[in-house]
């Protein structure tokens, strides 16, 4: 069973971000983001297998890392995180790339 790993709501954002053999949640409102980017860039499927792909980069404001989410591995609610983070964007004018 798929699970959402990404939860938006009009002015804050719920993320589970791997840790090793778990996830931890982090929470963020509309000001400790800075910039949303969508590209595009080679993911491995399997050992040696790559293929083209797309990913999600929240970049923060705060000490945090950038947290990256693929196509591979939300298969399930990818377009979805895609529509909710330009909603998101718009709505809060944080900067979105898209590459």
């Amino acid at each position: 069973m798929a699970v959402r790993h990404l939860l938006v709501d009009k002015t804050e954002m719920i993320m589970m971000v791997p840790q090793k053999k778990k996830y931890i949640t982090r929470n963020a409102v509309f000001s400790d983001i800075r910039q949303i980017e969508f590209s595009s860039f080679e993911e491995r499927q399997f050992l040696f297998l790559k293929k083209a792909s797309e990913k999600i980069t929240i970049h923060f404001t705060k000490g945090w890392e950038p947290l990256v989410y693929t196509r591979m591995k939300e298969k399930k609610f990818f377009d979805e995180y895609k529509n909710e983070l330009e909603r998101f964007c718009k709505e809060n004018r944080i900067q979105l790339i898209k590459k």
